[in-house]
């Protein structure tokens, strides 16, 4: 037992602890683990699940935020638009310095000359000449504090912001520590994701370049030899364009609709936003210090090149303005990475993106073939993969091929095949021809051949329908003799050498481009002009997400319809 004994001195008390007389006695005590009661648990799971739902909303607005900062320990996000429920949050950064200065009624007092403090055993030494001299200067210095208080704050802040290129909205991030990570490659596509993956493999693999990029959609339908002779007309209108300053640079993309004409605040809607020439062009050096500014959000600077294909680019605008180039006269693409100095992956998006806008500008402008009278060619073949020894062939995709012999006009799909052991020919020709619902006048002459189900097509609506057999298709008139000799000869050569590498989904984006350059672009000059309008068209949506995800969605399915009307249908 522990005993305690207590003295008192002149000072304090003492306090003396004994030993316990016996050894085995210790202080340690029992204890034993008392469950929860009900209350408890009820009180500990209302916490638990007030927790994850602040934690769940904080995820949400991040999810719809923008990093502007990531550090080691926090990151930085920024709301665009009003947030529900956080009005505090939504306001601009000007409206949390500007404070109402006190209204003070009548005359302003004069400041009255504080008294000095006699006590002050250091002040009682210094002459009183020197000690009024003394209480004047600390008068003025109070004085000058007080005038630059009474100021407006909402012009210090303003003035203290430093805005740059890569800090603006929507701005590039050339040179910064943005551009020099490496994007992560996510496969956006649902379906037929081993394609995508085999595809990034073959490129850590290899180390050289993707498989897409090798890929070439070349015209033949409508190629004249004149078509090829304003190739250099090209050459001299892109270098001209490459030679402007960054202000006239600039002004040609606003002309040509590269980047927006206007842009509206994203936290005050329906406010347009006006187009500025920042003081320090340095800031903006490529834009010439062109920059969106306006009078709701002051400290919000927007990039002309928000919105646009060119929002958050690693590179300089001319950079993308040569890949525009060099995509549309197919460069090689070793040459292409060499010269213009990009990186393979950034060339393999931005290409995707081309193709992405040449989807949209099919379902924008490409009507339906066909009508009274006329004749339209349909053919089917399969594309697939054989075994070395040539025994075993399994069909990767099966192609659609519809064509107008009076306009020299082709629509193609790209088509997955059957499961293996599948074998139900009218099932698999409903899947087949699918797309004529949307592409060919229901009154049209049909010619196709006997391998494709013609109670399928009746099924669709189309009446009128020539078939011959596959022997008699050179020399019967009324035949699909042009459109099997396209599938046949044209679509196998593009994927010669990388079929096995690619989804469906990359194989259909090369279709369209293909459909495309037959039609809008079979020579370099006249490809170059209606890609920068067809890229424009979409610059002028109006969309709450960037310009450069709306065409990553349209690469990873470009078999939706992306195209809405007015009224917000699906055209």
């Amino acid at each position: 037992m522990v005993t305690a004994t207590e003295t008192e001195t002149d000072d304090d008390s003492v306090i003396v602890l004994a030993s316990p007389a016996d050894p085995n006695q210790t202080l340690q005590l029992d204890c034993f683990d008392e469950e929860l009661s009900e209350i408890q648990k009820e009180y500990y799971e209302k916490g638990l699940k007030e927790h994850n739902d602040v934690k769940n909303r904080l995820k949400e607005l991040i999810g719809n935020a923008h990093n502007i900062y990531s550090g080691e320990i926090f990151s930085a996000y920024e709301i665009l638009g009003p947030a529900p429920e956080l009005e505090s949050f939504s306001k601009p950064i000007s409206a949390f310095n500007k404070k109402e200065p006190k209204r003070e009624r009548g005359r302003k007092r004069e400041p009255e000359p504080r008294a000095v403090d006699s006590d002050d055993d250091d002040e009682d030494t210094i002459p009183l000449s020197r000690r009024k001299a003394k209480i004047k200067k600390e008068m003025k210095v109070k004085e000058v504090k007080k005038e630059k208080v009474e100021k407006s704050p909402s012009i210090t802040s303003v003035s203290n912001v430093r805005p740059t290129e890569s800090t603006a909205i929507g701005g590039l991030v050339v040179g910064t520590e943005a551009a020099k990570k490496k994007p992560a490659v996510v496969d956006l596509t649902k379906e037929d994701n081993a394609g995508d993956s085999t595809e990034v493999a073959f490129n850590k693999l290899n180390g050289k370049t993707f498989p897409s990029l090798v890929v070439v959609a070349r015209p033949s339908l409508k190629v004249k030899d004149s078509f090829k002779n304003d190739r250099s007309a090209l050459d001299n209108k892109v270098k001209g364009v490459l030679m402007h300053p960054a202000v006239k640079f600039t002004e040609w993309l606003i002309q040509n609709g590269l980047i927006k004409s206007e842009q509206q605040c994203q936290v005050h809607t329906g406010r347009n936003l006006k187009l500025g020439m920042y003081s320090d062009a340095a800031k903006f050096p490529y834009s010439g210090g062109y920059v969106w500014i306006s009078q709701c959000c002051p400290t919000r600077f927007v990039s002309v090149f928000n919105r646009s294909i060119f929002e958050a680019a690693p590179y300089a605008p001319t950079v993308l303005l040569k890949l525009i180039y060099h995509w549309v006269c197919q460069t090689n693409v070793t040459n292409v990475v060499q010269w213009v100095k990009v990186d393979n992956l950034y060339l393999k998006n931005f290409y995707s993106w081309l193709r992405s806008a040449c989807t949209i500008a099919l379902q924008s402008h490409m009507g339906k073939m066909g009508g009274h009278n006329k004749k339209i060619e349909i053919g089917v073949i399969s594309l697939g993969t054989t075994t070395q020894d040539g025994k075993q062939r399994q069909v990767k995709v099966e192609v659609l091929g519809i064509f107008d012999p009076d306009q020299k006009i082709v629509r193609l799909r790209a088509v997955e095949p059957l499961a293996d052991g599948e074998n139900n020919h009218k099932k698999r020709f409903q899947k087949i021809l699918e797309p004529l619902a949307d592409w060919v006048q229901k009154d049209s002459t049909i010619l196709t051949d006997l391998t494709v189900d013609k109670n399928v097509l009746h099924s669709m609506g189309f009446k009128n329908i020539v078939q011959v057999s596959p022997q008699d298709q050179a020399r019967a008139p009324n035949s699909n003799a042009q459109i099997m000799d396209y599938l046949r000869r044209i679509v196998p050569r593009m994927f010669q050498n990388t079929l096995s590498l690619l989804s469906r989904q990359i194989i259909q984006q090369f279709l369209d481009e293909l459909v495309w350059r037959e039609q809008y672009g079979t020579s370099p000059g006249q490809a170059f002009d209606n890609i920068v309008s067809h890229i424009s068209e979409q610059t002028k949506v109006e969309s709450k997400e960037p310009f450069t995800t709306r065409l990553t969605k349209v690469s990873a399915n470009p078999y939706k319809m992306w195209v809405t009307t007015k009224s917000g249908k699906r055209k």
